[in-house]
């Protein structure tokens, strides 16, 4: 177990009492596009580094019940082929911690209780990624969550990222340099540390914030029930890539699908024998660059722009042997969907969905909040299909109950 306190330059001490909010420290609610002062600083965090199974199970056993705890995760999906993973970042009033799975995963299971138990707030930035990894990694149970993403959404902001919000709320410059670091290394250095750290060092006092302003705007049970619906969040099941996983394909017609689809193998086995990423193989835009015009033999697999040379050469046989052999039989059956196939809107229903729109349009503007927040637009393109008898059952089978009680009175009217 390692303590430390990292100094960076012109960076102030973190202290954090609490999550309380009191109107010396919240800002008017009502201002929730605030522009962060021109004099930034960078902020400082001391961490405890929990590398040692013992120490750490020790660690997360003092902590007892708190009242709440803040959660990161760092994973390595830039860098290997299955992400996993490698850091998992905790806040309390009593301080912050790294927890190193990789190093010391036996005492990850201390864990389990601590997320488990609905009677400690677990604040995340972002929660949907960490839920995946949290369970994927450990099978871990989560209950009782608050998101400051969704948080800051709902409370209008339009930056929301966790640089923007500690920016506004705080005066604080997250460095950036680490961003894209391989978590999977070690030995960590100090500063991938301490960036690690601040990622859920002023989680906690962020979120008193914004609950404050969620408070006051009324929108407190938004919130919460988005974040129940959190809770529910599953890792989705392993399944073979497909050509639908490549960005620009749609536009191909079914032979320049079926070359893409070949190549999607090609570049799959070849990211699980290197453990690297596929995209890191070879990008989209290769392989839809070679199903609109096919190389014909290995100099012109080799002239192809925005690849590694490499790369190329190695696997230039088996490019030139899928593009030969790729069929349209070889194309799986709509790969993505679980649901029935819908056709296109018929005329009345185009119009219903542009009345439908509208609503929605009118409600983003009159509460300050993006349109999607309110319904996507797929959920808009299925009510649109329901007949005005069907209408009430269909929002309350697609639209939140929040959701309802801002749009459902106008929905119907425009039906």
């Amino acid at each position: 177990m390692v303590l430390w306190r990292a100094q960076l330059p012109f960076a102030h001490q973190m202290r954090y009492n609490g999550p309380s909010c009191t109107k010396e420290t919240c800002p008017d609610p009502v201002d929730s596009n605030r522009t962060p002062s021109p004099q930034l600083t960078t902020p400082v965090a001391s961490y405890v580094l929990l590398d040692d199974a013992a120490a750490m199970t020790a660690y997360l056993t003092d902590l007892g019940r708190p009242a709440a705890l803040a959660i990161d995760v760092e994973a390595d999906s830039l860098y290997s082929y299955q992400e996993k993973a490698c850091l998992v970042q905790l806040t309390t009033a009593r301080g912050n911690a790294v927890l190193d799975p990789l190093t010391a995963p036996e005492g990850m299971a201390a864990l389990a209780p601590l997320l488990a138990d609905p009677a400690v707030l677990k604040v995340f930035h972002g929660a949907d990624y960490d839920l995946r990894q949290l369970k994927k990694a450990f099978g871990y149970t989560v209950r009782h969550i608050a998101d400051t993403t969704i948080a800051a959404q709902l409370c209008g902001r339009t930056a929301f990222g966790l640089a923007a919000l500690l920016a506004v709320e705080f005066g604080l410059e997250l460095a950036k340099e680490h961003q894209r670091d391989d978590w999977a290394k070690r030995p960590l250095n100090r500063e991938q540390l301490c960036y690690a750290a601040l990622d859920t060092a002023y989680l906690l006092p962020l979120w008193a914030r914004l609950r404050a302003e969620l408070e006051a705007l009324g929108r407190l049970e938004w919130a919460e029930e988005e974040f129940t619906l959190l809770e529910q969040i599953t890792p989705a099941p392993p399944r073979e890539p497909t050509w639908m996983d490549v960005k620009g394909a749609y536009a191909l017609d079914l032979h320049q699908r079926a070359i893409v689809q070949a190549l999607v193998g090609v570049r799959d086995r070849t990211a699980r024998a290197w453990d690297r990423p596929p995209f890191k193989v070879l990008g989209d835009r290769v392989l839809v660059g070679w199903a609109l015009d096919p190389p014909r033999n290995r100099d012109e697999v080799l002239r192809t722009r925005g690849a590694n040379v490499g790369i190329l050469r190695r696997l230039a046989p088996e490019v030139l042997e899928a593009i030969r052999h790729a069929s349209e039989k070889d194309l799986p059956h709509r790969p993505h969907s679980t649901g029935p196939h819908l056709g296109p809107l018929t005329a009345p229903q185009t119009a219903r969905l542009i009345r439908l729109k509208t609503v929605r349009q009118a409600a983003s503007e009159r509460l300050g909040l993006a349109p999607g927040l309110l319904g996507t637009s797929e959920t808009l393109e299925r009510l649109a299909r329901l007949s005005p008898r069907q209408a009430q059952q269909g929002m309350s089978e697609l639209l939140k109950q929040w959701q309802r009680s801002v749009l459902a009175e106008e929905l119907l009217a425009a039906w």
